[in-house]
C-alpha cells in the first residue's frame, strides 16, 4: 500500500508532462488557411480565389478576405504576396477583436526601399492611427519587387511584433510596443488601390497563408525603459464629439461646454492622447471635433510656454479667449503634407492669471488618426488638472 501510495506522485508528473507536452505540440503545428475553406468572408472589388503562377492565390484590386474561426495571441503568420509597383496598399489585420478594432501591418509597393514602405497601426472604432505612428518604431523600408512572389513573415509575442519582407534573415521592421493591450482574435487580408489604377487590375495577391501559433522564431530585444519628460499633461478632460462648421473653430461651443458629458482619460508616457479611443464621432461625420480641457492654478500671475502635438486641427483658448488656431492635416499636393502627430509641432505662451485658469483645446480630425498631446514648460508654481 506505501509503495502504491509513494509512486503515485510519479504518475502523476508523468501524465502531466505527457499532456503539457501534447498541448504545446497541438500549439505548434502550422495552420495552412486554405483560400477555398467556407469560412474565408470575402467581400469588396475584385475579390477572387484562383489559380496564378501555379498555385492557388487571392487576389484583391481593393477588397477584404476575413478568416474568422481562429483565435491568434502569440506566433508566426506567414504569407507569399505579389504586388505591382502602381500605388497601392496591401495589409494583415490581425488580433482582430471586431473588423473595427485590431492591429494591422500594411505595405506599400509603391514606396520599395523608402522608409515608410512598411507601416505598423493600430485601429479604434475602425478609424486607422498611422498618422501617429510613424516613426522608426513604426515604419521601416522593404523592398517589393513587382510582380514577384515576397515571402512575409509576421512574428506576434505580447507586446512585441516583428516582420520579415523577403528572403532575410532579420526582420525589417521591429515594434517595441504594440498600441492595444495583448487578446486574441482573427485575421483579415486586405488591398487597395487609388483612384486612377487601370480597370481590372490586381493590385495585391496573396497565397500560402499559415498560422503558426506559440511559435516565435525570434528573438526580441528587451524593451527600453522609458520615463515620462517633466511637464507633461498626463490627463485630459474631454466633451462629447461634435461635427463643426466648415473652416476654421473661432469660438468654443456652447453648448458642448455646458454639457455634463465630459469624461478624464489619461495619455501615455509620452503624452500623447489616442482621441480615437475614448471618443465616438457623430454618426455619419467625417469631420469631428473635441474639446480637451484643463485647470491650471497659478500662484500669481505668469507666463508659461506650452508645446502641443495634435492631428489634425486644432483651435487653443485660454479663459475664453482664442490664442491660436493652426490646421495641419493631410494633403496630397499643395502642399504636400502628410498630417502627422508630433510631439512639440506648436508652441504658444499662456499668459495665466492669478488663481484657476480654464484652458480648453478644440481638436478636429479628418483622417488618419485623431490626437493631442501636452507638456507644460517651467510647471513649478502651476498646477495643472484634468479632471
Amino acid at each position: 500500500m506505501n509503495k502504491r501510495l509513494t509512486s503515485l506522485p510519479a504518475v502523476f508528473i508523468a501524465l502531466t508532462l505527457a499532456i503539457s507536452s501534447s498541448a504545446e505540440a497541438a500549439e505548434s503545428k502550422p495552420l495552412r488557411l486554405d483560400l477555398t475553406d467556407p469560412g474565408w468572408e470575402f467581400s469588396g472589388e475584385g475579390t477572387i480565389v484562383q489559380e496564378l503562377d501555379g498555385q492557388l492565390a487571392l487576389r484583391l484590386m481593393s477588397g477584404h478576405a476575413t478568416y474568422r474561426d481562429l483565435e491568434f495571441l502569440d506566433g508566426t503568420i506567414e504569407f507569399d504576396l505579389q504586388v505591382t509597383e502602381l500605388r497601392s496598399f496591401a495589409y494583415l489585420y490581425f488580433r482582430m477583436l471586431s473588423d473595427d478594432e485590431h492591429e494591422e501591418f500594411y505595405f506599400r509597393p509603391h514606396k520599395s526601399l523608402l522608409p515608410d514602405a512598411v507601416q505598423y497601426t493600430p485601429v479604434y472604432k475602425g478609424s486607422s492611427q498611422w498618422q501617429l505612428y510613424h516613426d522608426a518604431d513604426f515604419t521601416a523600408a522593404a523592398r517589393f519587387p513587382s510582380n514577384e512572389w515576397i515571402p512575409v513573415k509576421v512574428v506576434v509575442e505580447g507586446t512585441q511584433a516583428a516582420v520579415f519582407v523577403g528572403d532575410v534573415a532579420q526582420p525589417q521592421l521591429v515594434v517595441p510596443k504594440l498600441a492595444r493591450k495583448p487578446a486574441a482574435g482573427y485575421l483579415a487580408l486586405r488591398s487597395f488601390m487609388t483612384f486612377g489604377t487601370p480597370p481590372d487590375t490586381y493590385v495585391a495577391n496573396f497565397a500560402n497563408v499559415t498560422v503558426t501559433p506559440g511559435v516565435i522564431d525570434y528573438e526580441f530585444p528587451e524593451p527600453a525603459a522609458t520615463a515620462a519628460d517633466l511637464g507633461v499633461i498626463d490627463e485630459w478632460l474631454l466633451s462629447s464629439s461634435f461635427a463643426p462648421a466648415e473652416g476654421d473653430i473661432l469660438e468654443l461651443p456652447a453648448e458642448v461646454l455646458a454639457s455634463d458629458a465630459w469624461t478624464a482619460v489619461a495619455a501615455r508616457d509620452d503624452g500623447l492622447v489616442e482621441l480615437e479611443r475614448f471618443v465616438d464621432r457623430p454618426e455619419g461625420v467625417r469631420r469631428a471635433s473635441v474639446v480637451a480641457r484643463l485647470k491650471l492654478t497659478a500662484a500669481q500671475a505668469t507666463t508659461r510656454r506650452l508645446n502641443l502635438g495634435f492631428s489634425d486641427e486644432i483651435s487653443v483658448f485660454l479663459n475664453g479667449r482664442l490664442l491660436v488656431v493652426d490646421d495641419q492635416s493631410y494633403s496630397f499636393n499643395l502642399p504636400r503634407r502628410q498630417g502627422l502627430w508630433r510631439t512639440g509641432q506648436l508652441s504658444l505662451f499662456l499668459p495665466l492669471e492669478e488663481g484657476t485658469n480654464d484652458l480648453a483645446i478644440v481638436v478636429t480630425d479628418r483622417f488618419g488618426g485623431w490626437a493631442l498631446s501636452g507638456l507644460l514648460e517651467g510647471g513649478a508654481g502651476v498646477e495643472v488638472d484634468g479632471r
